[in-house]
């Protein structure tokens, strides 16, 4: 649970003490990166108390919307992993976006109201941070979970007292020195750290085509995914810098597929089209091209690759990175081409 150090709890009363007395400790040093020392989930972890049924999903409990932003923000730090991130989100809320705790914490990421309003962000762009909003919440809570690891790092394992912090707070960890002993940090530790091998697989599956998929659009789309979380930069080309056409041309030409390098180029030389209006016709690899901010319907600016069950993998724009969106996020798809059929294989 993402919640203040000093906030109630259903553990026993004297670890809460402690934590409070450690916030008190260690809040001069706690004004730089975490900007005083509240904790992402003091305690409480897991919804005991939700205004609305748990969400499941069709790959080990992760819903399909989730499985981008989950990936594209457990790329946040070397602390953090999107499989570790996953198995977090599951632990606090079991992926259900309106989970309320008993002590308040709330949303898919647990987070208390005092910590949001100031570890909170606005993930979607939507003007409004809201922590039953999955796609602000789960950004934020990489986003903190990396602050945590930094605060906490020098005393060890910053895997295990990144998670500790965020379930009992930084004060907490800091003043104990390690993962504190408290029954319910530690099993909050021990449960995440164990889920993380099949979370990692569960994304990995839900993100990779699956079924029958031209060779050429599963190893471009392989490729695609390994730049997960680079940085956008218009004109770019990788190695770790991408805008959309130069990471749509890189990826298939590790696929032996050449592509030229501007979108609108592209949107005419990259195999045949296929019906707009009709996503069942679609296929993983396949290009969406869209106007973006500088094309039109007929000449388009922007293009990203379908990965099939409506998710598409692109480069968005200047200070964003390369992601995986649900189709009702993308931009609106004005044009498809089918690359793959390009392959001499």
């Amino acid at each position: 649970m993402a919640a203040e150090s000093t906030s109630g709890s259903t553990s026993p009363t004297s670890p809460i003490v402690i934590a409070v007395l450690a916030v008190l400790v260690f809040g001069v040093a706690g004004t730089g990166i975490l900007g005083g020392l509240a904790g992402a989930g003091v305690f409480s972890s897991g919804a005991d108390d939700t205004s609305a049924s748990a969400v499941t999903g069709p790959v080990a409990g992760i819903p399909a919307e989730y499985v981008g932003p989950i990936i594209n923000a457990g790329r946040s730090c070397p602390a953090l992993s999107p499989g570790l991130l996953a198995a977090q989100l599951q632990q606090e809320s079991g992926f259900n976006p309106l989970a309320r705790s008993s002590v308040g914490a709330e949303g898919i990421a647990q987070f208390m109201p005092g910590t949001w309003a100031t570890r909170g962000l606005d993930g979607d762009n939507d003007h409004r941070a809201d922590p039953f909003n999955p796609a602000d919440a789960i950004p934020a809570a990489a986003r903190y979970d990396c602050a945590l690891a930094a605060s906490v790092a020098h005393l060890g394992d910053p895997v295990r007292l990144m998670l500790a912090a965020y379930n009992a707070g930084p004060g907490a960890v800091l003043s104990a020195g390690g993962v504190p002993p408290y029954p319910e940090t530690q099993t909050y530790v021990a449960k995440i750290i164990a889920a993380e091998p099949a979370m990692t697989a569960a994304l990995a599956a839900a993100s990779t085509p699956s079924g029958t998929v031209a060779p050429a659009a599963r190893t471009a789309i392989a490729y695609a995914r390994q730049q997960l979380g680079e940085h956008y930069l218009w004109g770019g080309t990788g190695p770790d810098l991408w805008d959309c056409s130069g990471l749509v041309q890189a990826a298939y030409k590790a696929a032996g597929v050449s592509l030229p390098r501007r979108t609108f180029e592209q949107a005419g030389e990259s195999g045949p089209s296929i019906p707009v209006n009709d996503v069942s016709r679609w296929q993983p690899g396949d290009l969406l091209f869209a106007a973006g901010s500088d094309g039109t319907p007929d000449n388009p600016g922007h293009v990203g690759i379908y990965l099939g069950d409506r998710q598409v993998l692109h480069a968005p724009k200047k200070g964003d990175v390369v992601r995986i969106v649900d189709l009702d996020h993308y931009l609106t798809v004005t044009g498809v081409t089918r690359p793959a059929s390009l392959a001499g294989y």
